[in-house]
């Protein structure tokens, strides 16, 4: 009897291990979507810390074959806007600049409501918060490096006021920022004035310290600098974030060029090699290579480069940046016929710099038709196949099938199309590769 009862005892044990251990796995996979193409979205709730009013939810994306990480690019929403952290793991534009650099996209979410003051000061406890989302990263993940690589800021309103204010607590950790509209006052660490930092607002805005904030820097000699977008097309323009991407995402671009460690994973940042640095007058809007600019080189704001100094002149006056570089061919054309109906799909990698507006279909190597898109988007009347709100997050969230059906193919003759892209400064991309329909046949 004895030995039937530890029998019963021992497979009870066994059952509840094994429920145990599928719950576990249950719970996994429920966080994590599975790796593609596309890489592989991670999704899980972080524990509040200190007096830190709710719970924190953490989604990063992680490209495919990322190899090692080097940096975490950390997109930080604002008040009332925590559901752009889930968002933006869809922008395919800001997930180009991740996968260029080897980078992690992560985009922590904070309740906010009415007590944004509460998670925008990280020594409530967001701080823990996020430093804990990062070590959990990194085990989910398999990529322990998560822990120590550097950071590369991004924060609107709220999110401003907690990405200066991380900057300035764990200055060694952060290779380069942008803050939209509010800010803490970091000036006063010697650590955060060789850390470029780019500041905007709108014109507008109802947060307009900015340029205050990068006064006090530039005075120290900081590698700081601030735009305003000038444009107004609604009565919330201003403190929203608009266009400032088409400077942003090349801001950072350029810094992380000079910041990141050259061995991939390691955690010291290097110093920025000024050679190449430029300043800009913000009177005259004037811009010139820092060791031949002749006006008041502490008042004029820092850029790490021709290309960046040039954008601010023609942004500050227009709130647009022209992107003479051509987006990248669409590629994998293919095409199905039936019925005189030819369609074609294809796939397209985003312009970093500007992103994607449109396609162009080519037939016979002639213009056939450039594809219109409806995406409707908050305070801004521009249109495109990919196109952002104003805090910043993608939409359409979905983006529309890369497709085109042309109705008039005619089985009897013989037609050959292409695509090209064209981002939003209308630079169109070179042609793709050619696929042929004749006698009904796709080649």
């Amino acid at each position: 009897m004895k030995t039937r009862k530890s029998y019963l005892k021992y497979s009870a044990l066994l059952v509840i291990v094994c429920l145990c251990m599928g719950m576990a796995s249950f719970i996994k996979k429920s966080m994590v979507k599975p790796a593609g193409k596309d890489g592989t979205i991670y999704s899980f709730t972080v524990a509040k810390k200190g007096t830190m009013i709710d719970d924190a939810t953490c989604y990063a994306w992680i490209p495919e074959d990322v190899g090692t990480v080097r940096s975490v690019i950390v997109h930080m929403h604002g008040c009332t806007r925590e559901a752009d952290a889930k968002k933006m793991m869809y922008d395919i534009q800001w997930r180009e600049l991740a996968r260029k650099w080897h980078c992690v996209l992560l985009a922590p979410k904070f309740i906010s409501g009415t007590r944004c003051g509460n998670w925008s000061q990280p020594a409530n406890g967001s701080d823990v918060a996020f430093l804990t989302m990062l070590d959990t990263l990194a085990e989910k993940a398999g990529h322990p490096e998560i822990k120590t690589v550097p950071w590369t800021l991004w924060g609107h309103s709220g999110g401003a006021n907690w990405v200066t204010t991380m900057c300035g607590k764990y200055p060694e950790r952060v290779a380069t920022m942008v803050v939209q509209a509010c800010g803490a006052d970091i000036s006063t660490n010697p650590a955060t004035l060789k850390i470029p930092i780019f500041h905007h607002n709108g014109i507008q805005d109802l947060c307009y310290n900015n340029a205050s904030l990068v006064a006090k820097g530039r005075k120290k000699g900081a590698y700081w600098s601030h735009a305003v977008n000038p444009i107004v097309e609604s009565g919330m323009d201003g403190h929203q974030v608009h266009d400032m991407r088409f400077m942003a995402i090349p801001w950072l671009d350029a810094c992380l060029a000079l910041r990141l460690p050259l061995k991939a994973g390691d955690a010291k940042l290097r110093e920025v090699d000024t050679t190449n640095a430029w300043l800009g007058d913000t009177a005259k809007r004037t811009v010139a290579p820092a060791a031949a600019f002749k006006g008041d080189r502490s008042a004029a704001y820092w850029f790490p480069n021709q290309s960046l100094a040039e954008k601010w002149v023609e942004y500050m006056a227009t709130g647009n940046v022209t992107d003479k570089t051509p987006p990248p061919a669409p590629y994998d054309l293919s095409a199905t016929y039936a019925k005189n109906k030819l369609t074609l799909r294809w796939k397209a990698s985003p312009d970093l710099e500007s992103g994607l507006k449109t396609f162009i279909i080519y037939r016979d190597g002639k213009k056939l038709e450039t594809l219109t898109y409806t995406t409707k988007t908050l305070f801004s009347k521009e249109k495109g196949y990919q196109r952002w709100n104003n805090g910043d997050d993608p939409a359409p969230l979905k983006l529309p099938e890369l497709a085109f059906v042309d109705p008039h193919a005619d089985s009897k003759s013989t037609h050959t199309y292409q695509v090209s892209s064209v981002n939003w400064s209308d630079t169109q991309s070179k042609k793709s590769a050619a696929i042929t329909l004749k006698e009904g046949k796709v080649k």
